[in-house]
């Protein structure tokens, strides 16, 4: 093969390198060298075909020297004579390729380019990925899932008793092959026909809260369960009484507890609201039986950083939010289907039963006050819910008392 010539040197390529001042320098033919802002330096072949100017990215330098970008815009000019849109094949060909990786690897990109670092709560969507659309559908190539794909997966998340995480998924589903035809991948999306009414259908806001029989119950059902089930326990009376959410309690380090001024400051990039609702970091009041709680749970951690530690090494350093769900399944409470959750709207209840005020119940909840409430009224009414906390103590106290006593009459029927 004839050397190919042209009008640039390596010398010059690697000054304006050098230099940093983006460039874009012809060799002739249509080949140019182009620097960027960014510093990336790259080969284009410039062309007309069919009337229009076009470009195709060659490659970078210097992984491509100047006499392989030459040979290369020499084969490309070749085509481009004989009617080829080289730029058209070359993008035809990155879909193909990609079209053929797998929904892994799809859900993977989408999580770091989507989500990570965009969103409050990121692995919230990560675990929908991992645990639902991976698992069922991560081997499959991209281009290859149908339909009749999707709604075995989400027909699986019904099954299993979880219609509002099966919206979710779903809803997770079309946004991730949406961000395929995004990147012309793909050209239709497999999930796009479908609907809540084929997932876990229209929700409906939860009205379930525990009443003071069906407290003392589950209390005495977590200590019939034995010392395995302790720190699930103690997790199901700390939610009762300080009204988080799971995932605050559950993901807490100890470092957030001030056991001397009896407070625990949630940081405000734990909490599902980001701190909107009290402005930053939100302040829980510790009464008595939550400090004996945790300093029992302090023992169980054997010096761990977390309030609850995950079981087993690996990855994640805290237990999953879920496992509370987990463990509620494996004891025999007998009571009317409740979740995890529900423990938050049953302390509400049991506040406002006692009489506390509703704007003093909705701060122990770390909700926003209604209407125009939520923009000047910036009080934390910190020492009104210590009281509310207190109150809220003294009756869990008595129903903790009775399912100790029902506990201790059961074990001496059995006995007898």
């Amino acid at each position: 093969m004839a050397r190919l010539t042209g009008v640039l040197t390596d010398i010059q390529v690697r000054h304006w390198i050098k230099a940093g001042a983006p460039v874009a320098k012809s060799d002739g033919a249509g080949l140019t060298f182009t620097l960027s802002s960014t510093g990336t330096a790259s080969w284009v072949l410039r062309y007309r075909i069919g009337g229009k100017q076009k470009e195709l990215t060659l490659g970078n330098y210097p992984d491509m020297t100047l006499g392989k970008a030459r040979q290369l815009a020499s084969a490309k000019r070749v085509a481009v004579q004989q009617g080829v849109d080289v730029a058209v094949v070359k993008q035809e060909q990155k879909v193909a390729l990609s079209a053929a990786g797998s929904v892994k690897e799809l859900c993977e990109e989408y999580f770091e380019r989507t989500v990570k670092g965009r969103i409050k709560r990121p692995d919230l969507v990560k675990g929908m990925l991992d645990k639902d659309i991976v698992c069922m559908l991560g081997k499959f190539r991209i281009a290859d899932v149908k339909p009749v794909d999707v709604d075995r997966m989400v027909a699986g998340i019904v099954r299993r008793g979880s219609p509002v995480m099966a919206n979710r998924v779903l809803t997770t589903t079309k946004s991730v092959f949406d961000y395929a035809i995004r990147r012309h991948w793909i050209e239709h999306n497999p999930a796009a026909a479908f609907t809540r009414r084929d997932a876990g259908g229209e929700e409906s806001p939860r009205r379930r809260a525990l009443e003071d029989a069906e407290i003392t119950v589950l209390l005495k059902a977590f200590s019939i369960a034995g010392p395995v089930f302790r720190p699930y326990a103690l997790a199901v009376r700390l939610l009762l009484l300080t009204a988080v959410r799971r995932s605050e309690l559950v993901q807490a380090p100890w470092s957030e507890f001030d056991f001397e001024r009896a407070l625990w400051v949630i940081s405000s990039v734990r909490q599902k609201t980001g701190g909107k609702s009290g402005g930053g970091d939100f302040t829980v009041p510790l009464t008595p039986l939550a400090l004996a709680w945790l300093n029992e749970l302090k023992m169980i951690g054997c010096g761990s950083d977390y309030v609850f530690p995950a079981k087993r090494r690996g990855v994640r350093v805290t237990l999953a939010p879920e496992t509370l769900n987990w463990a509620l399944a494996q004891i025999d409470h007998g009571l009317e289907h409740f979740t995890i959750h529900d423990l938050r709207r049953t302390a509400r209840t049991h506040l406002a039963m006692l009489g506390v005020k509703p704007h003093i119940a909705e701060r122990c909840l770390n909700h926003r006050l209604p209407g125009i409430n939520d923009v000047y009224d910036r009080h934390d009414y910190l020492d009104e819910r210590r009281d509310a906390m207190l109150l809220w103590e003294s009756k869990l106290r008595a129903l903790d008392a009775t399912s100790l006593v029902c506990y201790q009459e059961s074990v001496a029927a059995v006995r007898a």
